[in-house]
Order: C-alpha cells, then sequence, then structure tokens
C-alpha cells in the first residue's frame, strides 16, 4: 500500500515537472550568423516558451505576403470591432466602429505594439482572430517552425500558445529574406497616429552599433524578450532573447551575446563614439530643458475620466509619481477635444524609465518634452 502511494506520489510530480516544462518561461537564446545559419551561440534554444509580442512578427509576416500577393492593400481600411477594441493595452485605444489603413496598422504593430490593431488585421484576413491564429500556425510549419502554435495574432496571454528561441529566430530569418523592404520598417524609431508620437519599445536598437530591428515582447508568464538584428561591415547576425527579469537585463545580455558573435566572425567591434559638446550654450540649454519631460497616462474624452485616472495611477503607483506634479490637459486631435492625465517635472532618463515600469503593469504610458 505504502509502494502504491509513493508511486502515485512520483507519478504526481513527474506530471506537474513535464506541464512546467511546457507553459513556464525560461531564460533562452539564439544567435545566429544570417548569411550561413551558422548557431554562433545557443542556450536553451529548444525550450518552449510564450511569444508574448514576438507573436506580432508572423503577424506582419502573413500581412505582407498578403500584400504581395495582391489579397490587401496599403491603403485598405479596416474597420474596429467591438473584440478589438475591448484588447488590453498595449493599444492605439481604437474605438468600436472605427477604421485603421494597413499601412497605419503596420507601424502601430511595429512600433507600438499595439494588440487592438493586431485583432483588426486578424479579423480583416480571416474574419475572426481564432481562425488567423490557425492560419498562423500554417504559416509556421511551412517555415520550419514546428515547435510553435498560434492562439491568437498579439501575443496576450495563453498557455496553448508557445514557440522556442530557435523557432523566433527563423520567423525572423524568413521575414527578413522574403521581405527585405517591408522590413526596412523595422528600424523606424517612432510614427504619427492622430496627433500623436509613439516611440519604438527597442531601446536597444537606438544605442546598438548596425541594428535595424526587429521586435521585442512581454507578459508577466514570458518576461522581457526581444528578437534582434545587426549588420556590420555587411555581416548580419540575429539574435533571439527570451526571459529576461527587466527589459535592461534582457537587453544587455542579449548584446554581450551579439558582440561575441561579431567577435567570432572577425567583425570588428565599432561602438559608438560619444562626442563631448562643448557649446557653452548648449550646456545652458540642456541644462533648462533637464526636467521639462512629462508622462502621458491616459488620453480621454471627458475631464473627469482624466482626473480619474491621475488619481488611480497616483494611488497604485506611488513610486513612480511621488514628487511629481499632475495636470489634466485640453487638446484637440483632428478637430477631436481631448483630455490628457499627465505627470510633470521628469528628466528625460526618468520619463522614459517611469513609461516602461508603467508598461511592466499594463499601463498605457509615453513621453511629451
Amino acid at each position: 500500500m505504502k509502494k502504491l502511494l509513493l508511486n502515485k506520489i512520483l507519478l504526481i510530480f513527474l506530471i506537474v515537472t513535464t506541464f512546467s516544462i511546457d507553459l513556464y518561461a525560461k531564460k533562452a537564446a539564439i544567435v545566429v550568423d544570417f548569411e550561413t545559419n551558422e548557431v554562433l551561440f545557443e542556450k536553451n534554444a529548444d525550450t518552449k516558451n510564450y511569444p508574448a509580442s514576438l507573436t506580432k512578427i508572423m503577424t506582419l509576416y502573413i500581412v505582407f505576403d498578403f500584400i504581395k500577393k495582391g489579397k490587401l492593400n496599403y491603403d485598405d481600411k479596416m474597420m474596429v470591432s467591438s473584440t478589438a477594441a475591448s484588447r488590453s493595452p498595449s493599444k492605439l485605444y481604437l474605438e468600436q466602429g472605427s477604421t485603421i489603413k494597413v499601412r497605419d496598422a503596420i507601424n502601430a504593430l511595429i512600433i507600438k505594439s499595439a494588440n487592438d490593431v493586431a485583432t483588426v488585421v486578424s479579423e480583416k484576413i480571416s474574419g475572426s482572430e481564432r481562425e488567423f491564429a490557425k492560419l498562423m500556425t500554417k504559416y509556421a510549419r511551412e517555415l520550419g517552425m514546428s515547435d510553435t502554435t498560434f492562439k491568437n495574432a498579439s501575443g496576450l496571454p495563453n498557455r496553448a500558445q508557445l514557440t522556442t528561441a530557435r523557432d523566433i529566430y527563423k520567423l525572423s530569418y524568413a521575414l527578413i529574406k522574403n521581405f527585405p523592404e517591408e522590413y526596412k520598417l523595422f528600424s523606424q524609431t517612432s510614427f504619427e497616429w492622430k496627433g500623436k508620437t509613439y516611440k519604438t519599445h527597442n531601446k536597444l536598437m537606438l544605442k546598438y552599433n548596425g541594428a535595424d530591428g526587429i521586435k521585442t515582447g512581454y507578459i508577466k508568464a514570458s518576461g522581457f524578450q526581444l528578437a534582434f538584428s545587426a549588420t556590420r561591415k555587411n555581416k548580419r547576425v540575429i539574435g533571439i532573447y527570451f526571459g529576461g527579469d527587466t527589459g535592461k537585463q534582457r537587453n544587455d545580455r542579449l548584446k554581450f551575446y551579439m558582440n561575441s558573435a561579431f567577435k567570432k566572425l572577425n567583425v570588428e567591434n565599432l561602438e559608438v563614439k560619444k562626442v563631448e559638446n562643448k557649446n557653452k550654450k548648449t550646456k545652458i540649454q540642456i541644462a533648462n530643458n533637464v526636467n521639462k519631460y512629462s508622462i502621458v497616462v491616459g488620453t480621454f474624452k471627458y475631464r473627469k475620466n482624466a482626473e480619474k485616472q491621475i488619481k488611480l495611477i497616483k494611488n497604485k503607483y506611488p513610486l513612480t509619481t511621488d514628487s511629481k506634479k499632475s495636470e489634466v490637459v485640453f487638446i484637440e486631435v483632428s478637430g477631436k477635444q481631448l483630455y490628457e492625465s499627465r505627470f510633470t517635472n521628469f528628466n528625460k532618463k526618468d520619463a522614459y524609465q517611469a513609461c516602461r515600469r508603467l508598461a511592466k503593469y499594463g499601463r498605457d504610458c509615453f513621453v511629451r518634452f
């Protein structure tokens, strides 16, 4: 009897362990020479993980393929359903019944990583996000992504939506190879939509020599992720990283792997040199602008809703908003009168850090100067 009980306990343990391997994110990475497909570094590259917003790479791949085949046009207007409008952030806050052009949707997916836009695209192409996810998985199989299953177009949490670092490399490679002109869009650092400027989430791209894309990702269950490409002396390297504890840790680790890869390929590690500005007038201007940055935590039709948002952010995130002035600012966008909820008195570094912190908790935020 005792032996039977022990066997049952062991069986339960093995089942739980097996499911844990499949369902919980782990640190994983792979770095590959684009030209030769030589793996320059790998760690847990075939371990299953949640793709988070790296999912949108496949969504974009299908959009580009449909445009190439004449099934979709950059100027096509796509209708926003109630389902799409209800998606959680990051998002553009599209209103039900409104429309968005395909070209604007592409920019929103690349730069803003907008979940509502991903649903709009999926419904335009396949009628429903469920059917689009089946199409995504079909494309994945055709690209050799044997360990990937998609369940939605955005990467929002779904336990059955799994991939590996190696598969995301295969997808990134295919997008760059099959759509070289379209891929150039991934090097953009910002885009404008209805009077607002949205800046890229891919901070490593802004400071890594030779970087040209492609996509960040984050959900709580997966950690911070990045698919990344850089070219030096006509040699392209693609790196994938899963499971970062923070965005900075993810970026630093992948930067190290990428530098090591370029070194293996005998490509000089050129660093961008910082040039000291000795112009006194410029120094004074920089000093005057130190705390002139604001973070916008919401845009609303009614002032009272904007005020409520400020109270909510203050109460829930005091570390981010302490010692900062809050204000509701009236703005006019495309003829619409709106109210922005802002916190002011940030320097540039702290403003972006505050938005990253709020983004970790699913709060929409962008920086104004």
